[in-house]
């Protein structure tokens, strides 16, 4: 289950029993529980949008998949498009485990 959603229903059901057993403190409990869903939700926005791969890690995955090992230069002349953008991507896929990078004779490549 998604670590969000499980907290959402964490706050849910904690507003819910701090609510009907202290009546009196239902108005509070309904703040404080609004507050933590807008927390979880700025969260949730936050992982999404930083972990989000970057547009081009498709097209070098199928790019590395098709011709095999490829240098950083080979994918820049490749896709035409700006080096930083490659680079990015680059990093990306090398974090995630999708692509393996090493060296031969002073040139990067990366192969999956």
């Amino acid at each position: 289950m998604n670590k969000h959603f499980t907290a959402v229903l964490v706050i849910a059901a904690f507003t819910a029993v701090v609510s009907i057993a202290f009546p009196r403190l239902a108005p509070i409990a309904v703040r404080v529980g609004l507050i933590a869903l807008i927390i979880t939700a700025a969260l949730w926005i936050y992982e999404y949008f930083a972990t989000r791969p970057p547009p081009l890690a498709s097209r070098i995955l199928e790019l590395v998949r098709t011709r095999g090992p490829l240098s950083t230069g080979d994918i820049i002349r490749e896709l035409g498009t700006a080096p930083e953008e490659v680079e990015e991507a680059l990093d990306y896929l090398v974090r995630k485990g999708l692509l393996r990078k090493f060296e031969k004779d002073g040139v990067t490549f990366f192969d999956l």
